[in-house]
């Protein structure tokens, strides 16, 4: 995957947090042009293809 804002890989970017959800995991990472990406981590070890959520840090104001 790469991030949405400036087509940086998001495995490089940094992991904020990750929390246990009841449909897997939710990993907020932060790209290193200031993006938040939300991605999501199902059961079946699969993630998703495309981030749930880009947010710009700079603005506070979600994207997608």
């Amino acid at each position: 995957m790469r991030c949405a804002s400036c087509g940086w890989p998001t495995s490089e970017a940094k992991v904020l947090s990750t929390h246990r959800t009841s449909e897997g995991w939710v990993r907020y990472r932060r790209c290193m042009c200031g993006a938040v990406a939300i991605e999501l981590l199902t059961l079946t070890g699969e993630p998703t293809e495309e981030p749930v959520r880009i947010a710009d840090a700079r603005e506070r104001v979600f994207a997608g």
